[in-house]
This record gives structure tokens, sequence and C-alpha cells, in this order.
């Protein structure tokens, strides 16, 4: 028997090397946007009402369109095409955004939030949709080379912690101005690795003939128990609401310092990423069915015991649970979407499960402000019924969802 030509795992190498390259531009921007861009429009004097609508609004457009491009994108031979195109939309409409700073004729732009508005929301049509197109990519680079998601996906988490960290230090020395400028340029990083997917990836992506208009909700109909499982999966994702909202403030309420808070947050990805590194194994062994299940069961612990405010040698450890609750339950949605979707369905069906979990997160967000405000801490509590009713909904579909060993 001939062994295989040596250029068959050069091209596996890349397409693992380029995938992963996606991840860390585009969580690198999350690692900025997130965190930074409200200080920033602070910066330039909006108030607190717009600038939660600024924040709020790419979530809101997430769920508006990211399933009709998703659709849009499931229509094309070549999955790097709409990834390309999306992510030049998005980087040169936010590029106006810094650009405005530079002209005194334009930079009154910047303190006007409906231009703004208008500007996110545009921006979000294309940035919303990668991130589902992203894993789509890789869930195929798996399918086709054996490489293992996981592994692609913990050096985006990895450059989300590294982001975030040396931003604050650069908005420390050389002011809010800066922000959008490092946003553009993980924008910018994210396009140009665009251009440098390899040709193999468009390979034996056609869909048969015929199908090729169905949509992701389409797949949802015809998969006994995928609505449920979306559903569930999308509960116990945006459980993280009121963390991700208020967690900070109630942990500085608790009077831990800002180092200790930044702390707590670095010990979730850090477990996040090693999960992402031994998914392999752990897929292997419990299957989608197994990571949801325990990971919503973690999840639901983590949120009732952060409901009686711990002091910090249990909050610590308790970050851990950031792994079921978050890590687990997402590599059981790209594990589920990996088995049961074929290949002309993946981008398709990513994209319904943005919409669903984008809906869900986007009224959890906008319920935690009112629920914190009245009972403080303890609306993690709501965010643990969350989670139990994802279970539930999970558990009831169990036997649709893909095993382990």
């Amino acid at each position: 028997m001939s062994s295989p030509p040596a250029s068959i795992p050069l091209q596996a190498g890349y397409q693992k090397v380029t995938v992963s390259a996606l991840f860390i531009a585009y969580l690198g921007g999350i690692g900025v946007f997130v965190p930074f861009f409200p200080v920033w429009l602070g910066s330039v004097g909006l108030g607190p009402g717009w600038i939660a609508i600024l924040v709020a609004a790419p979530l809101f457009v997430r769920v508006a369109t990211t399933s009709f491009v998703a659709d849009r994108a499931e229509r094309t031979d070549d999955p790097r095409k709409p990834l390309r195109f999306l992510a030049w939309i998005a980087a040169a409409l936010f590029a106006l955004v810094p650009l405005a700073s530079l002209a005194p004729q334009t930079e009154g732009l910047l303190n006007n939030p409906w231009f703004l508005l208008a500007l996110i929301a545009a921006m979000s049509v294309g940035w919303n949709a990668v991130l589902p197109l992203s894993d789509a990519l890789a869930i195929q680079v798996s399918r086709t080379t054996g490489a293992v998601y996981g592994r692609m996906r913990l050096w985006g988490s990895a450059t989300f912690i590294v982001v975030s960290s040396v931003t604050g230090w650069v908005v420390g020395l050389y002011g809010p101005q800066t922000i959008p400028w490092i946003i553009l340029l993980f924008f910018a990083g994210f396009y140009a690795v665009t251009l440098v997917l390899p040709p193999s990836m468009a390979a034996g992506h056609s869909a048969p003939k015929g199908r090729r208009k169905q949509s992701g909700w389409t797949f949802v109909r015809r998969r006994r128990g995928a609505m449920a499982v979306f559903l569930g999966i999308g509960l116990i994702q945006a459980s993280h609401a009121v963390l991700y909202s208020f967690g900070s403030i109630a942990w500085g309420v608790q009077g831990f310092s800002e180092l200790t808070i930044g702390i707590l947050w670095a010990i979730g990805v850090i477990v996040e990423i090693a999960l992402f590194a031994a998914s392999k194994p752990i897929i292997e062994r419990m299957g989608a069915r197994g990571l949801v299940l325990i990971g919503g069961l973690g999840g639901t612990v983590r949120w009732i015991i952060l409901a009686f405010s711990p002091g910090l040698l249990i909050t610590a450890p308790l970050q851990v649970l950031h792994g079921f609750s978050f890590a687990m339950t997402y590599l059981a949605m790209i594990e589920y979407v990996s088995q049961r979707a074929k290949p002309h369905q993946l981008r398709a069906a990513q994209g319904v499960f943005t919409v669903i979990s984008g809906a869900i997160m986007g009224l959890a967000t906008l319920a935690s402000g009112p629920l914190y405000e009245a009972v403080g801490v303890y609306s993690y509590l709501a965010m643990a019924v969350m989670t139990a009713i994802g279970l539930g909904l999970v558990f009831a579909a169990r036997r649709t969802i893909p095993g382990g060993a």
C-alpha cells in the first residue's frame, strides 16, 4: 500500500492553523469590544442609557439577521467566500469610527448616538455572522482532517485573556481614544485571515442537488429533538447574563479588590482553555449528551452558591465551574451539530443556534438589570432556574443526542 502524499498532512495542518487564527482574531476583538467599548462610549460623552442601547444593539441584530445570513452563506459551495465578504463589511464599516476622529469635520459624529447606532447595527450584521460560520468551518475541518475543535478554539480563548489585559494597560497609558483602533486591528486581522484560507476547504462542500435552499430552520423542524436541544443549551448559555452584567459589581460590593476580580475571571477562562485542550478524550467518553447534562448541572450548582455571596475561599474554586456551565455546553452544541447536520447544513444550523441563544441571552440581559436592582445577588437564583429548565429540555430529548463510549 502506498503512503499518502506528503502534501495531505501539510494541507490539513494549514487548515487547522488558519481556523485557529480565525478564532484568535475574532475572540481577540471581543476581548477589546466587550469590556472596553463602553468605556470609549463614555469618553465621547454618551450617558448610561445610550451606552446600554449601543452595547445591546449587536445582540438584537444577531437575532434579527444571523439565521438569514447563514442560510445565504449555505448556498455557496466555497465556505471561504461568505466569511471573507462579511469580514470585509464589518471591518470597513467599523473603520469609520476611528477614522472619524482624525478630521475636525467628522469628529462630531462620534458623540452622535444615532450615527453610532446605525453604524454598529450595520457592522453587526457581518460581525455576528462570522462566529457561527467559523464554527461551521471548524467542524468541517474536524471531519476532513481529524482536527479537534476544542484545540483550535482554545487559542481564541487564550487571546481573549491576553488582549483584555494588554488593552487595559494600553488604555491606561494612552487613553480611551486608542480603543476603536485596537478593535479595528482585530477586525482587519480577521479579514486578513480569510484571504489566506486554503482552497482545499472548499472541497466536498457542495450540497446535494435540490437541497441547497434548505434553511437552518428546516434542519430544526426535520431533526427530531433539535429544537429542544437548541433551546435547552441556549438557556444554559444565557444563564450567564447576571454574571456577565453584574458579577464584577457584586464581587466589588463583597469587598474583593479589582485585582482579585480580574483573577476570578481569569480562573474561569483558564479552565475553559484546559477543557478545550482536552476536549477530544472528553467528547469520546461523554458525547454531547454527557457534556450538556453535566455542564448544565454544574451551572445550576454554580448559580445557587453565588446567590449567597460566598467568601473568596469558596468563590475562587467555584469559578472552575465555568468550565461546566460554558465550555462543556458549548462543546456539546458543536458536537451535536457535527454529528447531526450534513455538510451542506453546518452553517445554517449554527446560524439558527446563534439566533436562539442570542434571543434568550438578550432577554435575560435586559431582565438582569431590574432583577439585580430588586434582589441583588439573589438574581443568580433566577439563572439557576433557567439552567434547570434548559436541563429539563435536554433531558427530555436525550435519546436524540449523541452519547459517548
